[in-house]
């Protein structure tokens, strides 16, 4: 739907549009009315002709020499140039002509600048990422690029391009976000890519429990913990297995036990973020060449995450998704190797609790003295209001994240992302590898966030590395908060990369991820994080059983929508099921449905709405009792009870803590130890509840509300209705967002979609000697102008579980003769 459609409603206003044009009245906290509806500078000018929509590139800019860039249908930018500096000035250009307004507005995000933009509601957040010292991480980051000069050439080239496009930019031409929210861009700078890659690092390394499992072991005491909530590490398939690593000349830092306390919540709990990615060897393919596979789960937004280009200068020819607002290709594929990334899921931010010598906090204690902080003065300007101006601590460690908890603590936070590095070169250098060597150099200058790179190339060879800079810790230190006597006060010490879970060329023919636990028990460090434990296990049975794999087959793996997660709960909750007791009308509906589903998530099947309210009421009545302390104590219950008193009568609310719940995997353990003694329930003395008591009140209010969907038609019983999953607009304006798309999938199924998380790229690559044969698509379109034909650009096809060709051009006239546009610049 074109922005003109949108906003026809509109269209009898037009008389008076005129006369507000002139008046030029804010209505509250819209932006002045006049200058958003003016038909010469207002919305108008944001739609684009549906016939020319890719406007023409100046003939010349400020390059070196010549360049061609040539726009597929799609407008994806393949850019032909003659050296590093116009490469990456073109696509500063670019990006900038269909992303700016979301380069900006996540960069200021990123830097806690939210509040200039959207006035007061902002300051909470804003202070979140002053605090979690998100500016001087990036700040680290520029650093690290002026001292390489390859890297500084790059980064400023980039920006160079950027301010370029801007300085074109008209009142009529500005995106239309800037005239929804009133404000205009600022140049752009090297800080403001560092930003917005540490806006990724966050995102993605935002998944321990830290605060929960101190919480949950100083209410439960150490059995009960490590019966519900065990070791991670020792998840099934994991990254790597079998690495034989001498260890013998590797220190380790200093910790101690940690310390056991719990904040209120500061953000939201950590969204569903997944991502899958494998390898299959020539010796598993139909024609004897490797496939790379790979389906980052994100945020599903619009504009996308991603950006389509093609990259080719001497000594590069590389096409892929680049991130807005920084240089290079994220995820892609040359003429010689192809890769691909997923979150490690593993905890590299650990939080120490200081103690300050007074009121003014301008000292903090480091054993037996007192120690300066570094103070850094945070000045949020809001909109419409005053300054809120915040004084962070910055300590050894860190900044101090949480000022002030409801315990009366203050805690610094221990991130990697804040450590100097330069991750933008590492991807510069994959954009240019022939091989397995050059691979892991490029990996050898990477941190954060933790990632495992998948590989393969044109010689046959598949691998994969599960890269970051990780912190040396003694076995169970990482999953609890710490005192700051616990703090080593030497740098930090790293597991050596060449340490990192690696796997080259298997015997078994494939390497995967799908952020599972990183290694087996041979891995000689100790690790935690947050792991998946189903989708790993469902792509490698995939690929042990067939040894002619195709790249139709690939396609039908990203999109697969086996749960097994399902397969392995539910007979455990039939079993468990009471069908004598079974009554109404909808509780029979609902187990016809479950006895009829074949545990997949199609947009179609009702049974699999019915299990997941099932499993979601079972979450409710297993583990309400960690946030509504109805707990009830057996056995070695009892102690757990009897603090639970404790705090309650001491007046120190932990009502308001929310805590993460067990595994899906120790929920089906439990349901297998039908009398284990968590389903009794204290408040029932004369009656010891079991296993099936719980699943079959379960199945009563799932049924219920199964029955509501059904008679009220609250929206549909069918999953992909049920689900309703969309695409949103950064700002979440429904205009410009998605409807709603009735698509099949699940959390825990390689097709990992949620309401509003999903695959966010596809793409398959087999390398050949004869050049990549590749294919992907992704959410949304190459344009973030809601006006713009192209905003939804392959929407459909990747609801279809469709695929676009990727073309890698090697000139101009090749990608011109099969239709793409193309432009020659020449220099100003």
């Amino acid at each position: 739907m074109s922005l003109w459609h949108r906003f026809r409603p509109f269209v009898s206003l037009v008389a008076l549009f005129a006369v507000l044009c002139a008046a030029n009245i804010r209505l509250g906290d819209v932006p002045p009315i006049g200058r958003f509806l003016c038909p010469e500078t207002g919305f108008w000018q944001n739609a684009v002709p549906t016939a020319h929509p890719w406007p023409d590139l100046p003939a010349n800019l400020p390059l070196n020499g010549e360049a061609d860039v040539s726009v597929d249908s799609r407008g994806v930018p393949h850019i032909f140039a003659k050296d590093i500096h116009d490469l990456y000035f073109l696509q500063g250009f670019l990006t900038a002509r269909d992303r700016l307004w979301q380069m900006e507005f996540q960069t200021m995000a990123a830097a806690g600048r939210v509040s200039e933009v959207v006035g007061a509601k902002g300051i909470d957040y804003d202070l979140e990422q002053r605090r979690a010292g998100m500016a001087f991480a990036a700040e680290k980051s520029v650093e690290s690029f002026a001292s390489d000069p390859l890297s500084q050439e790059v980064i400023s080239a980039y920006t160079a391009g950027i301010n370029a496009y801007m300085a074109t930019l008209t009142d009529a031409q500005l995106p239309i976000e800037y005239k929804i929210l009133d404000y205009r861009p600022e140049p752009w700078t090297p800080l403001k890519s560092a930003l917005l890659l540490k806006h990724m690092a966050k995102m993605l390394t935002w998944t321990e429990n830290d605060r929960e499992h101190s919480a949950l072991l100083k209410l439960m005491g150490q059995h009960l913990f490590n019966d519900l909530y065990p070791d991670p590490r020792y998840g099934p398939e994991p990254v790597a297995e079998g690495m034989n690593i001498d260890t013998t000349k590797t220190q380790t830092s200093a910790t101690g036990m940690a310390h056991s306390t719990w904040w209120p919540s500061q953000h939201d709990e950590p969204p569903h973020i997944g991502s899958n990615n494998w390898a299959v060897a020539g010796s598993r393919t139909a024609d004897g060449g490797p496939i790379l596979c790979n389906d980052p789960h994100l945020r599903l937004m619009l504009p996308s995450i991603w950006y389509e280009v093609q990259l080719t200068a001497p000594g590069i020819k590389c096409r892929g998704v680049s991130l807005p607002g920084a240089p290079g290709i994220i995820i892609g594929f040359n003429d010689s190797i192809a890769w691909g990334v997923t979150n490690a899921g593993r905890d590299v931010k650990d939080y120490y609790r200081i103690e300050f010598s007074d009121a003014t906090r301008s000292s903090y204690r480091k054993g037996n003295e007192w120690v300066p902080v570094q103070k850094r003065i945070e000045t949020i300007k809001v909109r419409g209001g005053k300054d809120v101006v915040d004084t962070v601590a910055y300590t050894h460690l860190g900044p101090v994240f949480i000022p002030t908890d409801t315990a009366g603590h203050s805690w610094a936070m221990q991130w990697t992302a804040h450590r100097p590095s330069n991750e933008m070169l590492t991807f510069y250098l994959l954009n240019r590898a022939s091989g397995l060597k050059q691979y892991h150099e490029a990996l050898d200058l990477y941190n954060c966030p933790p990632q495992n790179f998948v590989y393969a190339d044109a010689q046959g060879h598949i691998a994969i590395r599960q890269q970051g800079f990780y912190p040396l810790r003694e076995k169970g230190h990482g999953r609890f908060l710490f005192d700051i006597d616990e703090a080593d006060d030497a740098p930090v010490l790293g597991i050596p990369f060449k340490h990192n879970p690696t796997m080259v060329d298997p015997e078994r023919g494939f390497v995967s991820s799908a952020n599972q636990t990183a290694a087996d028990s041979t891995y000689p460090y100790y690790f935690t994080g947050v792991f998946e434990q189903f989708r790993n296990r469902t792509i490698n049975e995939a690929l042990r059983s067939d040894t002619s794999v195709t790249l139709a087959d690939m396609m039908a793996l990203q999109l697969s929508d086996r749960n097994m997660l399902a397969e392995e709960a539910l007979p455990a909750l039939l079993a468990l099921l009471d069908t004598q007791r079974l009554q109404t009308e909808y509780e029979h509906m609902a187990l016809t449905e479950l006895l009829a589903w074949d545990k997949v998530n199609r947009s179609t099947d009702i049974g699999a709405t019915v299990f997941e309210l099932w499993w979601d009421e079972l979450h409710n009545l297993l583990y309400d009792e960690l946030n509504n302390l109805a707990y009830r104590p057996d056995t070695y219950y009892r102690d757990f009870w009897t603090q639970l008193m404790q705090t309650r009568k001491a007046k120190m609310d932990i009502r308001d803590k929310r805590y993460v719940y067990p595994t899906s995997t120790t929920t089906i353990r439990l349901l297998r130890e039908a009398t284990h003694p968590w389903f009794d329930n204290h408040f029932t003395a004369d009656k010891k509840e079991t296993a099936n008591d719980i699943v079959n009140d379960a199945f009563y209010w799932a049924s219920m509300k199964f029955g509501d969907i059904v008679k009220y038609k609250i929206n549909g019983p069918q999953w992909g209705i049920y689900k309703g999953t969309r695409v949103q607009h950064l700002l979440r304006l429904d205009a410009f967002s998605s409807p709603m798309l009735v698509v099949g999938g699940h959390k825990n199924a390689p097709n990992a979609m949620t309401p509003d998380h999903g695959p966010s790229w596809r793409m398959i690559v087999q390398p050949a000697a004869t050049g990549p044969e590749a294919y992907g698509v992704y959410p949304g379109g190459q344009s973030g102008n809601p006006g713009h034909p192209q905003y939804l650009g392959g929407m459909e096809k990747w609801v279809n579980g469709e695929y676009y060709r990727l073309a890698l051009w090697p000139d101009a006239a090749s990608a011109e003769a099969d239709g793409n546009r193309t432009f020659r610049i020449t220099p100003k």
